[in-house]
């Protein structure tokens, strides 16, 4: 069971004495050919990760969005939506998947701070990857293609209706450019830091969420994570945090900033900065304190 947690996004490069914890947390769950394993409405229970069979991803609208095989898995976004999934997984053949519940993946997330780092680093590449595929359109008909022949110019049509993601995906913002495409991922983001303290599975660490034109540091900053132009910092929840954001050229930002004693957060901004310019971000959990100044 420990070897097919390594192969997993979340787990990979943990320790052993972690991934025995994370393995012992798992539920084993058995499904036949055509059985149902989550369906497109209904809360999902949690992450499933494929041990033996294969699965196939259908929405309503779409139809067939995905099939996954051994060492994939699914539902990853109901551990921290809490929200109705939104396709139906579906086996093509007998399936055997590991199951970490909802529950059983907070109770980890509080322990192991390492665990909530890795789900946000691979969320913000998902999400990354796909606003970049959705910003580069379709693809373009091969050079010398010849274009379709017609008539009469053809009546203009409505768009059609995005396609729904994968059962326990991440939702794919919808294309757009400049600050709205980066504002979409920065509200997913901020939308699961949201379920995660809300659920209390973040209370070792604090963090902070900085749109663009600036970077942060801090002397104690655990791990970053970027997402485009957005960047997360993570400290301890029990320490002071003194942060120096720094423009690196003019414009606004914004920060956010997630303590495990408020669940709601704390938004600055849009604040103006010149290139070059510098503020102080201060974050003193015990005392309640939280401010932002100009250096």
């Amino acid at each position: 069971m420990k070897d097919l947690l390594t192969k997993i996004d979340f787990f990979n490069g943990l320790d052993d004495k972690t991934l025995k914890r994370v393995a012992d947390a798992c539920l084993v769950r058995t499904f036949t050919k055509n059985e149902t394993i989550v369906r497109q409405g209904e809360m999902g229970l949690g992450l499933y990760i494929i041990s033996k069979g294969r699965v196939k991803i259908e929405s309503a609208k779409s139809g067939l969005l995905a099939e996954l095989g051994v060492e994939q898995f699914f539902g990853e976004m109901s551990i921290v939506d809490n929200k109705p999934r939104s396709a139906t997984v579906t086996c093509t053949e007998d399936t055997e998947c590991l199951l970490l519940t909802r529950d059983g993946f907070v109770k980890l997330m509080a322990k192991y701070p390492e665990i909530p780092i890795r789900l946000t680093r691979v969320l913000a590449e998902r999400l990354r990857v796909a606003n970049e595929k959705l910003a580069a359109g379709p693809p373009k008909p091969p050079a010398g293609a010849p274009a379709a022949a017609s008539a009469v110019p053809p009546s203009p049509k409505p768009s059609p209706p995005a396609e729904a993601p994968a059962a326990g995906t991440a939702p794919a913002p919808a294309a757009d450019s400049g600050d709205g495409t980066k504002g979409k991922i920065k509200q997913t983001l901020l939308d699961v830091f949201e379920s995660l303290y809300l659920a209390k599975a973040m209370t070792r660490l604090s963090v902070a969420v900085l749109g663009c034109p600036v970077e942060g540091s801090a002397s104690n900053t655990i791990a970053e994570v970027r997402a485009g132009d957005v960047k997360v910092l993570f400290f301890p929840s029990d320490e002071r945090v003194e942060m120096r954001i720094h423009a690196y050229e003019s414009g606004e930002f914004t920060l956010n900033v997630f303590v495990p004693s408020e669940i709601r957060g704390f938004e600055f901004g849009p604040v103006a900065i010149e290139a070059g310019g510098d503020h102080q971000l201060s974050v003193d959990e015990a005392a309640g304190k939280i401010s932002l100044r100009p250096m």
